[in-house]
């Protein structure tokens, strides 16, 4: 099974992943500025307010579950 952990970079994520790892499962994450230190995850950079790129990665992972660990907030307000 290959889990997606959008956020991964994040406190929550990397705990995600860490399990998923544990779990003898792929884990592939996202992150907005800069990659995870999880060295047993696929990485990829990912911009939520981007309806195309969310498509993009969701199609390339193929991901058989997916897990929104994401703080993201509006910016600009």
């Amino acid at each position: 099974m290959t889990v997606l952990v959008i956020g991964g970079s994040g406190f929550l994520g990397t705990e995600l992943i860490r399990q998923t790892a544990r779990a003898g499962h792929a884990a592939v994450a996202t992150y907005a500025t800069r990659p995870g230190t999880a060295s047993h995850a696929a990485w990829y950079p990912l911009d939520l307010r981007d309806p195309g790129r969310v498509d993009a990665v969701m199609a390339e992972v193929g991901a058989d579950l997916v897990v929104n660990a994401s703080s993201a907030t509006p910016t600009g307000r």
